[in-house]
């Protein structure tokens, strides 16, 4: 049984490692049966089409600071208790494995409560409140990040395996040539393009520093695919109208946008020569594609845990990484400029990410779980 929930960097591990265990159940004639426990919001149609049933509960989300806003939650977490302990009690699954995020203690809590054992993973350099707690419920903590075992009780420290973050295997797999993934998206193969991802929820400023600094990037003569997040694609929207009258004239200026990447992720990332990002559990899929990336850390992060995995990924020499109160439109564009001018460093920054990857983290997490679900 699978939880986790709140974002794509909870429930895309969650389906990579799914995927990777029917591989290991069909090589090893080993009746496997999955399934997921929480809220999975706008990513339920892909469990779905995993085959995977969902078994609903309520998401809750305890703040670590005193706010009016945790009261409606405790009445709602106790509920979620309630309704992991049903769904487990029918399931009894022979392992559960968390992602972490909203509305996964209490499935943990559940498991527990029926002498299940816990996985957990922890896609961050300093391990969350939500990781912190539920490693004294865990038999097994994967980590992304050797770093993260110095935020962890020393007894949880024994438990962990550094593997690195599970990846989609659409991202690995079939990937097309570059000029190719550029001449299907409509973009010109001599032209370099940079991609724009704010997260599946978007990044307001993000969006502000590329839309601001639009004018100096098509100077530049790059392409830009940019994703907004579904919320503000209306805003970004209404803010491209002071620069283009026509949506013809935004697509022969080199500019595109969408409000989120779906089945042409893949040839997204293949046609990217640069990505700006926040720093989240994804670096991993721009270091597996060998991707050169320019990160902005979320500030409001928990324990900033975003600008953490950053230096630690800057060191590996794959990425450039600004803090927010230190970019402007002139650094910004300087850094893209001073990038795609020199194709050295992007090749050699594309070495660093690739050595930075561990593309063998799904697989290694999910062998071991198949194993503890076999006895």
């Amino acid at each position: 049984m699978l939880t986790g929930g709140g974002s794509a960097g909870h429930l895309n591990p969650l389906l990579a490692v799914s995927s990777e265990i029917r591989k290991i159940g069909k090589e090893k004639n080993l009746p496997i049966r999955i399934s997921y426990i929480g809220d999975p919001g706008r990513y339920a149609n892909k469990f779905r089409e995993a085959g995977i049933p969902i078994k609903g509960i309520l998401s809750s989300k305890i703040r670590r600071y005193a706010s009016p806003n945790n009261i409606p939650e405790i009445p709602k977490f106790i509920l979620s208790v309630i309704q992991s302990v049903w769904h487990i009690f029918w399931e009894m699954p022979d392992i559960l494995m968390s992602k972490g995020g909203p509305g996964s203690l209490a499935p943990i809590f559940a498991a527990r409560l029926f002498l299940i054992p816990v996985a957990i993973h922890e896609s961050d350099s300093v391990p969350s409140a939500t990781t912190r707690l539920s490693a004294r419920f865990s038999k097994k903590i994967f980590l992304a990040f050797d770093e993260a075992k110095k935020g962890l009780h020393p007894r949880d420290a024994k438990k962990c395996d550094v593997v690195g973050n599970p990846l989609r295997p659409s991202i690995l797999e079939n990937i097309p040539d570059k000029r190719e993934a550029k001449i299907r998206l409509g973009l010109d193969p001599d032209k370099a393009v940079m991609v724009v991802l704010g997260g599946s929820q978007g990044s307001q400023r993000i969006n502000n520093l590329i839309t601001a600094s639009l004018p100096e990037l098509l100077d530049l003569k790059i392409q830009v695919l940019h994703q907004t997040g579904v919320k503000l694609f209306g805003e970004v929207s209404g803010v491209l109208g002071h620069y283009f009258d026509t949506l013809e004239e935004m697509n022969e200026s080199g500019y595109r946008i969408t409000d989120f990447f779906d089945k042409e992720m893949t040839d997204v990332f293949a046609a990217a020569d640069i990505i700006v990002s926040r720093a989240g559990s994804s670096i991993f899929e721009f270091a597996a594609l060998g991707k050169p990336s320019i990160l902005i850390p979320l500030p409001e992060a928990a324990q900033n845990h975003q600008l953490k995995n950053a230096e630690i990924y800057e060191r590996s020499g794959a990425c450039v990484v600004f803090e927010e109160d230190e970019i402007s439109i002139p650094v910004f564009t300087e850094m893209v400029e001073q990038l795609i001018s020199e194709p050295e460093l992007l090749e050699r920054m594309s070495e660093d990410a690739k050595a930075f990857a561990k593309p063998e983290a799904t697989v290694k997490i999910a062998e071991k779980l198949v194993e503890f679900a076999n006895g």
